[in-house]
């Protein structure tokens, strides 16, 4: 057996449609769908929910608690901590499987520890002949050519993320029809990746998913909580992240303060030192006004696409399993690890 674990970022479960993403719709079809979706841990951001996948755990847990992390010295990028859980990465070493990393967001690397996979990519930043989208990330057809190198280096496991869908989202909006033109893109470069497995399709058992939905940006001026903070005399540190703002600090004691912040809908404690608000729908947190019509992180975009396919019969054990409940994002890595026969990630040690 053979798993594939494949990240649509930014992809909502509505675009899983036969005129948008056939391929990927053919593939549901074929196999489990949950058509609403999986379900994503707060923040809906693309760095705690990749973090809980590979380690089956949520953020209070694994650490990674925001894209950048609020600290007494500022916000520190979760990239530069990694997860302080053991990963899939880990517990496929351990049980003598290989497995391999290939990210279009580069930063993925430090956030799921990929470094201690078998094989990753990039493994040290693009290189400069590599094609990136306006936000720096590897187009899509850069992150496949990669898969397929990984498909035929015999991995075990195959951890993915396409990124070109998540900056057409926040570029364009999630419903625009340029967004929904990048969709079908990377519909297609899913295809390329199946037709690659097609003779081999017995071994493998193929999940893909996203990591968080999208929604549209109606308001362009955002919540500046640093300023509604400092009004009120509060220190702290805050780190915007789109629909969500991750507080540290004597900002974040009691936090009904922020709730009274015109534009900010729930607030919800992560851990003694932690506070992350959420806006009303259509607005935004950030200190500097900016070109944005697509964000994530609140509750709205907690739904995820969530579909198991495959030749070997593992892939119907695993749909069986789950039933007719929605999984939720910690539930993939205990999965794969016992579909490959390892030992779940939260039972190992933390990696040093």
């Amino acid at each position: 057996m053979r798993v594939l674990f494949l990240v649509l970022d930014g992809v909502s479960p509505r675009h899983v449609d036969r005129t948008v993403m056939p391929i990927l719709h053919d593939l549901a079809s074929t196999g489990g769908w949950w058509p609403e979706g999986a379900v994503g841990v707060m923040p809906t951001s693309t760095y705690p929910n990749h973090a809980t996948f590979v380690t089956g755990v949520a953020p209070d847990r694994h650490g990674i608690v925001a894209n950048e992390i609020p600290t007494g010295a500022g916000p520190v990028p979760s990239w530069e901590r990694g997860p302080r859980s053991a990963t899939l990465f880990d517990a496929a070493r351990a049980g003598g499987r290989r497995s391999a990393a290939v990210f279009g967001d580069h930063h993925l690397v430090g956030v799921t520890g990929a470094a201690r996979a078998d094989r990753v990519w990039p493994d040290d930043g693009f290189a400069p002949d590599v094609d990136l989208d306006v936000l720096g990330y590897a187009k899509d057809r850069e992150t496949t050519a990669r898969v397929v190198e990984a498909i035929d280096g015999e991995a075990d496991l195959i951890v993915v993320q396409l990124n070109e869908t998540d900056t057409a989202a926040h570029i364009f909006g999630p419903d625009a029809p340029e967004a929904l033109d990048r969709y079908g893109r990377a519909d297609a470069r899913l295809g390329v990746i199946l037709d690659r497995l097609r003779s081999e399709w017995d071994q493998w058992v193929v999940i893909v998913v996203s990591d968080h939905s999208q929604e549209s940006v109606t308001d362009p001026d955002p919540i500046d909580l640093r300023a509604a903070a400092g009004r009120l005399g509060l220190a702290g540190v805050v780190a915007d992240d789109g629909a969500v703002a991750v507080v540290a600090g004597a900002m974040a004691g009691p936090s009904p303060w922020m709730e009274t912040v015109p534009g900010v809908e729930g607030t919800m404690r992560i851990d003694d030192h932690t506070v992350l608000a959420w806006s009303s729908p259509g607005r935004w947190f950030s200190s500097v006004a900016w070109p944005v019509r697509g964000v994530h992180g609140s509750p709205r975009t907690a739904p995820q696409v969530a579909v198991v396919a495959g030749g070997h019969p593992g892939a119907a054990h695993l749909v069986a399993g789950f039933g007719a409940d929605r999984p939720h994002s910690t539930a993939w890595a205990p999965a794969i690890a016992g579909l490959l026969g390892i030992t779940v990630p939260a039972d190992l040690p933390v990696p040093i």
